[in-house]
Parts: structure tokens; sequence; C-alpha cells
């Protein structure tokens, strides 16, 4: 597996899993056992929910082509070195997905994974910007989701535009990512939303009406003829 030739979301799940590796490694050293979970937890449902549902095409793929063999093998490296991670806390689980995955086809390997070493952390492979870019992928993605709920608009639905506010955008590989999750045609990155925004003011009548009973009307109509236009949006 020549890292340099890996596509973007291999080398994504590489630079987690040495994160990973770093992080839990570091907890375990000081005996946060409960933050070396959580890390463990978070990077499982990144690879289940994110990697291998959108390199499910290149597992698919008729043939053996390199495309395929790389999603495969990142998809081993990564079970086995899980494995290897979490062993100290999951012991029994662990040693059977080490027996499947390492021992049945390979009878010269340690005769346990408690027999191995604790994974080292390779950090050429670790980019940040990579993993903060694809964590923002997965933001977006998620509100979107939530946003295409709340509008009753459902995902097999295409929309033409979908307008996220962020000083910076992302790149076109980034972007294409998150029309194919969401079915939008074209997303666009602003940091102004007054083009395609608009807000209005009303009075909270359980606290207002009390107080206020008699001049309730006036304050709906001041409020109503406000300039709700949003500079004060930061």
């Amino acid at each position: 597996m020549e890292y340099d030739k890996l596509p973007v979301m291999d080398k994504w799940l590489l630079s987690k899993l040495n994160t990973l590796v770093k992080d839990v490694d570091e907890n375990l050293a000081n005996y946060r056992i409960p933050e070396a979970a959580r890390a463990l937890q978070d990077f499982v449902d990144d690879m289940s929910n994110w990697y291998v549902r959108r390199s499910r095409e290149r597992f698919w793929a008729n043939g053996m082509g390199q495309d395929k063999i790389n999603a495969y093998m990142t998809l081993y490296t990564a079970l086995v070195t899980v494995a290897k991670t979490a062993a100290p806390m999951i012991p029994f689980m662990t040693e059977d997905i080490y027996q499947n995955l390492v021992r049945s086809i390979d009878k010269t390997a340690p005769e346990s994974v408690h027999l191995c070493d604790f994974p080292a952390v390779n950090e050429a492979w670790i980019d940040k910007k990579l993993e903060a870019d694809m964590d923002e992928v997965l933001k977006i993605v998620v509100m979107g989701r939530a946003a295409r709920n709340t509008a009753a608009i459902k995902n097999r639905q295409p929309i033409g535009r979908m307008f996220v506010k962020a000083e910076n955008e992302l790149s076109e590989f980034y972007q294409e990512i998150i029309e194919e999750e969401l079915n939008v045609k074209k997303v666009e990155f602003t940091d102004d939303v007054r083009a395609f925004t608009s807000y209005s003011f009303k009075p909270q009548l359980k606290t207002v009406g009390p107080k206020y009973g008699k001049q309730l009307g006036n304050i709906k109509n001041a409020l109503a003829n406000l300039d709700a236009t949003p500079p004060w949006i930061p």
C-alpha cells in the first residue's frame, strides 16, 4: 500500500487511526480510561458510518483493481490496529477479532493480540488539516440533514442550492461530497447571510402580557416595524 498514491478518504482514515493510537496511548498512560474509550468509540463510528459507507462502491467494484485493493487494505489496517489499541480495555472481543483477521491467515503472527506490541504511531500519516476539513464536511452534512427534516424535504428530493455560512470555503472535492450526501446541485459558502435570510420580532406573550397587557397591541406593531436586517448576527 503506497501512501502517496492513496485517495483522500484512505489518507483521512489512516490519519484518524494514527491520531487515535496517539490519544489512547497518552490517555492510558495517564489513567484517563473514559477518554481513551471515548476516542475509540468516536473512531469506530467514523470508520463505520462514514469511511465504509463512502467507500462501498470501491468495495463492491468488479475485479481486484488497485483502488479496490487500497480500500480493503486501508480498512484491514484500521481494524487490526484498533483491535490492538483496544485490547487492554476489551480483551475478549479484540482477541476474537485478532484471531479472525490475523491468525486465520498468518500462522506466524503472535498467538494472541495480547502478545502483540501496542501499535506505533506513524506521524507521517497524521494530517490535521485533512482531519479538520473532513470534520467540517461531517458537521455540514449533519446540519443539512437536520434542515431537510425541519423543512420536511426528503433526501431523495434534489435541492438546487445550499448555502453554508463560513468564513472559508472547502475545496471542490469536499463540496462534491456534501452535494452527493445531501442531494444538492450546488453548495455555496458565504460569510454574509443577509441576502437570503429574513428576521422578524415578536413579543413573548407570557412575559410581556401580564405587565403591559393594555399596550400589547402597540408593542406588537412596534416590533413588526423594526428593521430586522441582521448586522448584529455574529
